[in-house]
């Protein structure tokens, strides 16, 4: 019997076998190119879940953004200056003053010493005013709750309480964890979850604006993390994002917390925060801060008051502060006043804040005295501005 050599077959075997680990090769190839297109194309419905987008904008801006030293007020900690500064002990010492007043041939100044504690929701300051030279008697000015206490000695006995409606002492939140990877991994079931409860808007502009709502009673873990009381209400914010996910603004209703006031942080780095004030009367009030990057340490700020009758008030400033052996020193230049475009005086403030552990009674024992005073109404006083003069000459 005819036999083929082995060699031979080994051959024709090897002939067989090569096309057919080409093909396997081949075919892992298309399902690996497959499996990618899938996880591709999913990975992009994925970027495209406003969920989805948010979660990675929160990561970017906590990631990125918060580690910014513009964002940390330029090395000043955010944790600190709110633990210590917002919900603190702390005591202010400086000097202000006004110069090139309208209509007034003198300058006025005034050496202050204050402090505000927010375990006591107490502040007081104690002033000495001078007009150029000569000193003219000292102003107290005191705090507690809603109310604000004025105080002038060099007037004889003359002290008003003037109730706000404001809680003066709001608490700031304060983070007690640093928001990392960690924390979204230790976190990730309730974000989980909390992405299933929350509602969400997507409403198609080309900066794509999504309206979040966050129902009373969910999120806990956040505020948890603010180091706030759960809201007893639904949070709604909008959170404007680019098409890679980074914020570049946001927009905060806050009329639960403050009738009438909102908040907005815009600006690539979220470097401009704006918040208006409605008042009564059709009134209103807006504080605009905007981090400057020229210079380190810089805000500049704009406060503007419009009054029921269309006439706006203005105060301009640019507000420098570096790291004190304790605290920091702060100095507000530049500062001006007007009325609409007229330049009613130009002033200044240069002073040091440090945060105390424990103050005594801020008020010194004034408080019986304080409680005692006569209440006004801001409007009251606005609206017939000429018999308050008289009242207050009256007790001269």
């Amino acid at each position: 019997m005819r036999t083929t050599p082995r060699f031979m077959m080994r051959g024709r075997m090897s002939e067989n076998i090569k096309p057919n680990r080409k093909n396997r090769k081949k075919r892992f190839a298309i399902l690996v190119l497959v499996l990618l297109l899938v996880l591709g194309a999913c990975g992009f419905v994925l970027s495209k879940s406003p969920r989805v987008r948010m979660l990675l904008s929160v990561v970017h801006f906590s990631e990125t953004t918060l580690k910014s030293p513009e964002y940390l007020l330029y090395n000043i900690d955010i944790m600190e200056l709110f633990r210590d500064y917002g919900n603190g002990d702390v005591q202010v010492s400086g000097k202000a003053g006004l110069v090139n007043i309208d209509g007034v041939a003198a300058s006025i100044s005034v050496d202050l010493d204050a402090a505000r504690s927010f375990q006591q929701r107490r502040m007081a300051m104690d002033s000495t005013l001078k007009v150029l030279a000569a000193t003219a008697g000292d102003i107290q000015f005191y705090g507690e709750n809603e109310t604000v206490y004025l105080v002038a000695p060099l007037l004889g006995d003359f002290g008003y309480a003037f109730p706000t409606g404001i809680d003066l002492f709001m608490k700031m939140p304060e983070l007690t964890s640093d928001i990392k990877r960690k924390w979204f991994h230790d976190n990730s079931a309730n974000i989980v979850q909390l992405m299933t409860q929350i509602s969400m808007e997507d409403t198609g502009e080309i900066l794509e604006k999504f309206v979040v709502t966050i129902p009373e009673g969910c999120g806990h873990f956040i505020w948890e993390l603010l180091g706030m009381e759960d809201p007893d209400y639904d949070v709604v914010v909008s959170m404007y994002l680019t098409e890679k996910n980074h914020l570049r603004r946001m927009e905060m209703d806050l009329s639960d917390v403050i009738d009438g006031m909102s908040m907005v942080i815009d600006g690539e780095s979220v470097g401009t925060c704006v918040m208006t004030y409605k008042l009564p009367d059709e009134e209103q009030a807006q504080l605009t801060l905007v981090r400057n990057p020229k210079s380190k340490r810089w805000i500049d700020m704009t406060g503007t008051y419009t009054t029921n009758t269309q006439e706006t008030y203005t105060i301009t400033a640019q507000i420098t502060w570096e790291e004190a052996e304790k605290g920091f020193a702060m100095d507000m230049k530049k500062l001006v006043i007007c009325r609409d475009e007229e330049t009613l005086a130009e002033g200044y403030f240069k002073g040091n804040v440090v945060p105390a552990k424990k103050l005594p009674d801020v008020f010194h024992g004034q408080a019986s005295y304080l409680y005692s005073l006569e209440e006004l109404d801001w409007r009251e006083i606005r609206e017939d501005t000429s018999s308050f003069v008289q009242r207050v000459l009256d007790k001269l």
